[in-house]
């Protein structure tokens, strides 16, 4: 088997050299002593590096830089970036994992640590993508996208003179297919696309799936036979037996540039695709000059979007939201603008959704809690009247394992309480990936922050997971009421908003412009409005005036706060935690207690009989070395003796020095948490070692399925 890379970045030599060493038997090492064209350089041979090593101890403004390149390409997702710096240097541990680096090495190097942690990562990334990495998909036997990628890559080579094409194929209403079908309905017609792409193919061209209903085809190109055939692969899909028209787009990307990667080339497919989604009639797009000069302009914006943060280019303004039946002011919803230099004020549609692509929305994010944090404590010193404030939360945000803690930080920073914001999640964030949404949810609804759904209406979420939603405010998508207000029309939104109030959800509709909204709306009993009818979004100074002129509802905060308040669920799994010394537990329970069943124990011998009852439920174990009766050593060389505990991940914790690390890993350790504890650091470990354990057991599971057949 080849030998994968790992590439060393440090200016200093000596260090650099030391872990070179330590990696050589088991990588290609590519040694550097800065980060310039590095990211090109990964970019022409990505699926060959294992990982990068990147050492922020000199230079940490250049490291982080780096960091972000890769996380904003997208490339950390599939390279893991395992971060450097000197002994004791905790903030820069902190920064460097909050910035996307797969884990964090202090110098000097122990080489029990650097070997075991970079194993962890490496193993961790290739269990997550080894359904990707298959060679077949299972469920309609196309190619992978990775053996997709590679083969066209080797046609290229083999037929320097035959002109190709890349084309992407998106289904715009699968979801909703799925929605009013089934899942089976979904499976199945993919399976027939598959069968109806692979007819389609001949000698030397190529058919892949890359994800959900996404195909990708390798074609020979001749641009009037290819939009006759894929006209005709339009009609012969729709021929499934559904009662619903099955609206396929095509992106279509003739190779000219064959040094180009194919990931690159199919990205560009992807984007030409987008060009043409929701066009009534438009199944085919072809890459042009037009969309590379919208790339140009992304990049214009992308290039300064950090000094445009920094020089508080961006403004916050608030809009007021009505109680239907006071008409007084009940809250508001804090919105970003870009007052750009040469550009003048943007509209935030040219770079929400770019922003949500390539991460930097976090940050603005972070900036709006932030700024919107500061104005509410300043309207509370003057003694002006409250109203809760409404902020975005992204999925980007969701999914970032700090956030909770990102956004309390926030609330503490400016002597808040949880129910002065409203945190808005977006339906499509919940349809996406619903159970992480949902268990995130209930930890800040437990928090004391209230929910609201916003753009209600503007995805196809199913009635069955809205009740699983643990949310307090449903935000109705402004097309229900800026649309037809025929009797059909109104019926659904009546229906909606009778549903939403039967099931104890405030609602608050949006885009309201007219008196004929005002008065249905009225009619249908909705608690909440926000329009134009009203206010305009407005400056903060604006906005503490129209507070002080307007009646402002005080006490608009109990629709939300009086519903009862949904208990989180923690996970069926147990971390035990051994430890002779009370606050040890203690910051361990109440750091974990709302992720896990928590069991303490006071020495190994105890922890031994609770394991040899319970293994099955054990999820992870955090063990201190230096206890009475039996120490952590001794209960590891217990467990040792029965492979039924072998499935049980062990984080020792403790002072102990590099022997105590090294004789921990030698006994089975899975990774090493250094006390006093920083709860930041000890969630990523733990998050780590679950994740590549849980992967680990997947993949057995499926190879040990295989073998049985």
């Amino acid at each position: 088997m080849n030998k994968k890379s790992v590439l060393i970045i440090d200016d200093n030599i000596y260090d650099r050299d030391s872990m070179a060493e330590l990696l050589r038997d088991d990588y290609i090492i590519i040694e550097s002593d800065d980060t310039d064209n590095i990211v090109r350089k990964i970019e022409t041979d990505i699926d060959n590096f294992a990982a990068v090593i990147l050492d922020v101890t000199n230079d940490e403004q250049a490291g982080y830089a780096f960091l972000h390149e890769m996380k904003r390409k997208g490339y950390i997702k599939r390279v893991p970036v395992i971060v450097t710096s000197g002994a004791g240097d905790e903030e820069a541990e902190i920064d460097a994992l909050s910035m996307g680096a797969s884990d964090f090495l202090r110098k000097p190097y122990n080489p029990v640590i650097v070997q075991k942690r970079l194993n962890n990562i490496i193993d961790l990334r290739e269990n997550v993508s080894t359904g990707q990495h298959s060679k077949k998909d299972p469920l309609t036997g196309l190619y992978s996208e990775e053996v997709f990628c590679s083969k066209a890559a080797q046609l290229l080579e083999e037929y320097p003179d035959t002109e190709y094409a890349i084309v992407y194929s998106d289904m715009e209403n699968f979801q909703l297919l799925k929605d009013l079908f089934g899942e089976n309905a979904g499976s199945n017609i993919l399976v027939y696309m598959a069968r109806v792409f692979k007819h389609f193919i001949s000698k030397d061209e190529l058919c892949g799936r890359m994800e959900a209903d996404h195909f990708i085809l390798f074609l020979k190109y001749d641009e009037d036979s290819l939009k006759d055939n894929l006209e005709s692969i339009v009609n012969i899909i729709n021929d499934f037996p559904v009662n619903m028209t099955i609206r396929i787009r095509f992106g279509i990307y003739k190779i000219e540039d064959r040094t180009m990667s194919v990931h690159a080339m199919c990205n560009r497919a992807i984007l030409t695709v987008d060009t043409i989604k929701g066009k009534y009639g438009k199944h085919i797009a072809f890459y042009d000059k037009k969309i590379w000069e919208q790339q140009v302009y992304e990049q214009e914006i992308v290039n300064c979007m950090e000094d445009a943060l920094k020089e508080k280019q961006f403004k916050v303004y608030f809009q007021p939201k009505y109680d239907l039946n006071s008409e007084r002011v009940a809250g508001a919803e804090a919105l970003v603008r870009w007052n750009h230099p040469t550009k003048g004020f943007m509209n935030p549609a040219e770079f929400i959704q770019l922003f949500e692509k390539n991460g930097f929305i976090t940050e603005l994010d972070k900036f709006v809690w932030d700024t919107t944090c500061s104005y509410i404590e300043e309207w509370i010193k003057n003694g002006y009247p409250i109203v809760p404030v409404s902020v975005n939360v992204s999925r980007t945000d969701i999914y970032n394992p700090d956030f909770i803690e990102i956004i309390l930080d926030i609330i503490n920073r400016h002597h808040l309480e949880p129910e002065h914001l409203h945190l808005e999640i977006t339906e499509t964030a919940y349809t996406e990936n619903p159970q992480q949404i949902i268990e995130t949810v209930k930890k800040l609804k437990l928090i004391g922050f209230v929910i609201e759904m916003d753009d209600f209406g503007s995805g196809y979420s199913s009635l069955n997971m809205l009740n699983e939603l643990p949310i307090d405010i449903l935000k109705l998508d402004m097309g229900f009421v800026q649309g037809d207000l025929s009797l059909n029309s109104n019926s659904i939104l009546s229906f909606i908003i009778g549903l939403a109030k039967w099931m104890d959800y405030a609602v608050v509709a949006e885009g309201i412009e007219t008196e004929e909204q005002i008065q249905m709306l009225r009619n249908m009993d909705c608690n909440f409005v926000q329009g134009y009818y009203y206010a305009k979004p407005m400056p903060p100074d604006e906005f503490e005036a129209y507070m002080l002129k307007h009646n402002v509802d005080c006490d608009s905060t109990d629709a939300s706060t009086d519903i009862e308040e949904l208990r989180f669920k923690k996970s069926q799994g147990i971390m035990l935690i051994v430890d002779d010394l009370a606050l040890n537990r203690k910051i361990l329970r109440e750091s974990f207690e709302g992720y896990f069943k928590i069991i303490e124990k006071e020495n190994g011998a105890e922890a031994f009989e609770y394991i040899k009852e319970n293994y099955k439920d054990i999820e992870v174990i955090m063990l201190d070395l230096v206890m009475p009766v039996m120490d952590g050593f001794t209960l590891m060389k217990q467990l040792r003796l029965d492979d039924k505990y072998s499935n049980m991940p062990i984080i020792v914790t403790s002072q102990g020095g590099d022997k105590s690390v090294e004789k921990s890993f030698e006994l089975g350790a899975t990774d090493f948490v250094e006390k006093p504890y920083n709860v930041r650091i000890i969630f990523h470990r733990v998050q780590n070692v679950i994740m590549a354990f849980k992967n680990a057991r997947m993949n057995s599971d499926k190879n040990t399925n295989k073998s049985n057949i």
